[in-house]
């Protein structure tokens, strides 16, 4: 998630906080030695069939997720923030868990870390992380809205790309790549074109060794950070086609839906319409596999009372009846 959604996420609930919800601490990165990988043995997902997303933000209060999971109707992949400031063990009972009832999704560095850690610190990040939880983990996301402009330079943008991928490549496991989607509106979004779409990002950044191989390449996608704009699943499917010329091997879809914070009573009806539109979409190609991965899951509909536990459910049915799931 951008960083600047994150900040204003965070003034929102820093009296949640406070309560005992806020996310993970403020240790800093330790610097693991490379670590020789462990070989993969997480489930397989099947690039053909459609990923039922959610996203988790944070890992406490989670029995009460691991309930809410439970009732979604179809089997889910849980995608889990990886706040950089912790070390794998953190997150190693949580993901073992987790796994128990989904399939996971590792998010390696979200797009709003992206300037908290060097390369040589991301390589050794992704070889621990891998090691240490990579029997439990499905997926890895080896680059979130990478093209994002908070960012900061491509070159060590796209560098701690490819030693993401290299970690997850050499323990044979799938690998992920989010795309900051700014061009479903004029001036990219209103970013300024400054910003490159993914498209542009993609040709200039992403080395064609590692484009052919990956094996999703996603779309985060924020309405209200576009005008509103909910674009329509022909308007998609152009996008997709063009994304498809880079990535030829790689299952396409979404990876970051939602609105910039956790939903609010004044704002429930808008994120249950964005969740519709999202989770309905079926652009055409045989290679969508949906995903959308609602980032404020937790809070908005997977908790106990939580105000979109009933729509995000009627979401999963509605991605399947579009794909066929």
């Amino acid at each position: 998630m951008r960083l600047s959604a994150v900040l204003a996420a965070t003034l929102v609930t820093v009296a949640v906080a406070a309560a005992g919800t806020a996310g993970a601490g403020s240790r800093a990165v330790r610097r693991h030695a490379p670590l020789a990988a462990a070989p993969s043995s997480a489930p397989a997902v099947s690039r053909q069939r459609p990923l039922y997303g959610v996203t988790l933000d944070r890992i406490r209060g989670l029995p009460g997720v691991l309930a809410g999971l439970r009732t979604l109707p179809y089997r889910p992949t849980v995608r889990v923030y990886f706040d950089v400031r912790e070390p794998a063990s953190y997150y190693e009972r949580a993901v073992t868990r987790i796994a128990k009832v989904g399939a996971v999704m590792g998010d390696l560095l979200d797009s709003s870390d992206e300037r908290s850690i060097s390369v040589a610190g991301m390589r050794a990040r992704a070889r621990s992380y891998v090691h240490l939880l990579g029997r439990h983990v499905t997926i890895w996301e080896v680059g979130n809205e990478v093209n994002g402009s908070w960012t900061g330079s491509h070159r060590p943008v796209a560098q701690k790309l490819v030693a993401a991928y290299a970690a997850v490549k050499a323990a044979g496991a799938k690998t992920a790549l989010t795309l900051y989607a700014n061009d479903f509106g004029p001036d990219h979004c209103g970013d300024g074109r400054a910003e490159l779409t993914p498209l542009q990002f993609s040709r200039r950044w992403v080395p064609a060794s590692l484009a052919h191989w990956l094996d999703y390449v996603l779309l985060s996608y924020y309405p209200t950070e576009c005008g509103g704009r909910e674009p329509s699943a022909e308007t998609v499917a152009v996008h997709l086609k063009r994304l498809r010329g880079v990535f030829p091997n790689a299952a396409l879809g979404f990876g970051e839906v939602g609105l910039t914070h956790a939903a609010r009573r004044a704002t429930w009806a808008r994120a249950a319409r964005i969740m519709l539109w999202a989770y309905s979409l079926h652009p055409g190609p045989r290679c969508y596999v949906g995903g959308y991965f609602w980032w404020y899951a937790a809070e908005d509909a997977l908790r106990r009372g939580a105000a979109l536990a009933r729509a995000l459910r009627s979401a999963f049915g509605d991605e399947a009846r579009a794909l066929g799931g």
